[in-house]
Order: C-alpha cells, then structure tokens, then sequence
C-alpha cells in the first residue's frame, strides 16, 4: 500500500521534504495557512548560497549537493533560481583559522576557492574597501538564489509529483496535526513551521524565533552595474552575475549583503538580532548611524545612498545553529524539523533528501539534531 505522509509548512525546508518523498512514492500532502513563497522566512526576495562552513565537513558537503539540486530544479522549472555572483568572506583582522579551513574544506571537494588578502580585495572588487581585513575567501561559483522563486519552483516541482498543497492552519494534538478539530493522519507526519514551531511545541525545543532587519539602498559606483535587467537574465528582472559585484559576509564588522540583482537595490544585514517588538513598516525610514558607518568604512560608494526599502527577515534559531531533525517524543510517525539558523534555506533539495532518508530509518540523525 502506497504510504501516506502529512507535512506541515509550506516553507523551504517542508516544500524540500514533500518534494523528496513524492519522489520516493509517498502520497503527500503538504499543509500551510499561505501559499507558497507569499509569508515567512522562505519568502523573501534572496538568499546567499556560500558553501563555507570552516571545519564543518557536513554542512560544507550538504551545501554542495544543495548547489547541484538548486540548478537541477531551474532545469526542470525553466527559472533563474540561483545567480552566479560569487561570494566574498572577509575574515576579521585578527584571526584566519575559519578562512583556511574553509578552502581546505572545498578543495578537498573540488570546489574551486581563492584566498586574498585585504590589498587584494579592493584591487579585484573595486566596491569594497579591504583594509582591517584578515584573510578573505572567495567562492566563484556560490551566488545568490532568489529565495520566492525557489520556494516556489520547489512547490510546482512537488505538485508535479503528486503531492497536494492544501490551506489552513494546524494545530497539534499529540503530534497529530488538527484543522478546525478535524485531525489529518497520516503515516507520518512532519512539522516543519519554521519560527512557529516553539509556539505550537512550547517547552520541547530551544529553537526560537529571531528576526533582523533588512536594509536596501540605491546602487552607486561599481555597484551600479548590477542593476537588474542589463545582463544575460535581462526580461526576467535579472542578471547572473551582478555586474561582478559579490555577496559577501563581512566577519570583521558583523554585516552581510547583496549586490542589486533583483529590483530592490543593495541589500545591507546588520547581523544582529532586532528587538521583536519593533514595527514592522517596510517604509524606509533612514538606516541605523551604525550601518551607515559602516557602509562608510567597507563600502564607500554606498556610503550616502538614500534607502529604498526596509525588509523584515524572521527565521529559527538554535542555541549552537545547528538544525533540527528529531521524532517527537512517544510518537514514532511524527517528526519535528527546523532550526534552519538563517544558513537553511541554501541547503533546502539537500536537506529535504537527507531528512527523507531520516524519517525512511534509511540512516541516524547525528546527535547535534536531537531535540534540545
């Protein structure tokens, strides 16, 4: 008989389960109040794909096979999913140890990987100023993948393989997911909520909502050339690669960002969390002073661009930001999944065939995925 499996979320990580399941036989049903790409984490505009996690051998691993499951679903969807701009890592001054062992971690998986120095960061990407930097990584062939049209590419993809995408809001009751008292059984089922999992599941996980603000503003100088539509993705609102302009993650100053490669401009994150009781308004105000210091100090050809938009970004974290892959307790066909710590959504094919494997008894979550 053909098994039966419920999930509930209709985000990058349960789209990612239910598409690798229907692969497998499973009849899915896919179960969240909003369709696809339109609320939560999953739905905004980008996301950077880096492959570097230091010494972390399984993430770096699991990223890769993310890449090549990004570019086989634009394939199948006949979207630009993921933009091969690059992404730059500039290392703090006074430490490199996370740097190297990145390289090594993709070199020894054939990916290819430059290291450079602060001098020569400014001379290759002439919109960053490389002073204060310690050892910078480079990763040519990561980039930025356009997180709406990827939840909703991995959603058509589902579909396509049977899985049925419902509405409504569910509730637990004992693991059982509860629609208006009416409960939807399964063989299994998997809850993959995102921020919401700590309320619905109070006192069993650590994991928690987080949120960061989000700050767009008017390309300018070298920047400018990344503007959408002036490239090989022009007619689709992008180009593949930003003009040469990179992301990059800034580990020297606590920020990261993205060139102008959608319609929104520079995306500059603080990473820092904001305080949840903070409004949400997307109207775009000024950027904090530290921001805009910092633009001064790292980007200098943004350092006066007005704000276009201020985007506001919610996702789960775990204490150690590790993600987590767990049964419910007592309850054997019911699995928790989640934590994705904002470095989830890259992983999503990868993750959604690992976590398929899992809950098949096919292999044993590591211990870092327990409930915790």
């Amino acid at each position: 008989m053909t098994r039966t499996a419920l999930v509930v979320g209709a985000g990058v990580f349960g789209l990612a389960t239910a598409r690798a399941l229907a692969l497998r036989g499973w009849s899915v049903r896919v179960l969240d109040p909003n369709e696809p790409g339109t609320e939560g984490p999953s739905s905004a505009e980008t996301r950077i794909l880096r492959l570097s996690h230091g010494t972390d051998d399984w993430y770096t691993g699991l990223a890769h096979r993310a890449a090549t499951g990004w570019r086989e679903l634009e394939r199948e969807s006949g979207r630009r999913l993921l933009l091969p701009t690059g992404v730059l890592t500039l290392g703090p001054r006074d430490g490199d140890d996370w740097e190297r062992a990145s390289a090594a971690a993709l070199r020894r998986l054939g990916v290819p990987v430059e290291t450079l120095t602060g001098a020569a960061v400014t001379r290759r990407f002439p919109g960053f100023a490389g002073g204060g930097t310690g050892t910078a990584l480079f990763e040519p062939e990561a980039g930025v993948l356009l997180a709406r049209a990827a939840t909703r590419a991995l959603a058509g993809s589902a579909r396509e393989r049977g899985a049925e995408l419902l509405r409504g809001a569910a509730v637990p009751d004992g693991g059982t997911a509860v629609v208006d008292g009416e409960p939807l059984r399964a063989d299994l089922t998997v809850w993959a909520v995102g921020p919401a999992l700590p309320a619905l599941f109070p006192g069993l996980t650590s994991v928690r909502p987080y949120r960061q603000d989000c700050w767009y503003v008017r390309p300018r100088g070298p920047w400018a050339k990344g503007e959408a539509g002036t490239g090989s993705g022009a007619g689709t609102g992008y180009e593949s690669g930003s003009g040469g302009r990179p992301a990059w993650l800034d580990r020297e100053h606590g920020c990261y960002g993205i060139p102008a490669v959608g319609e929104l401009g520079v995306k500059v994150v603080p990473d820092v969390e904001t305080d949840p009781r903070a409004a949400t308004d997307p109207s775009p105000g000024e950027i904090p002073p530290a921001l805009r210091d910092y633009l001064r100090a790292r980007l200098p050809h943004l350092a006066d661009s007005p704000v276009l938009r201020r985007e506001v970004c919610s996702y789960a974290v775990t204490p150690d930001e590790h993600f987590l892959l767990a049964r419910h307790p007592g309850r054997r066909d019911v699995w928790l999944v989640g934590g994705d710590s904002g470095h989830g959504f890259k992983h999503g094919p990868a993750w959604g065939e690992y976590v398929a494997d899992v809950v098949e008894d096919r292999c044993a979550p590591p211990a870092r995925f327990a409930l915790r």
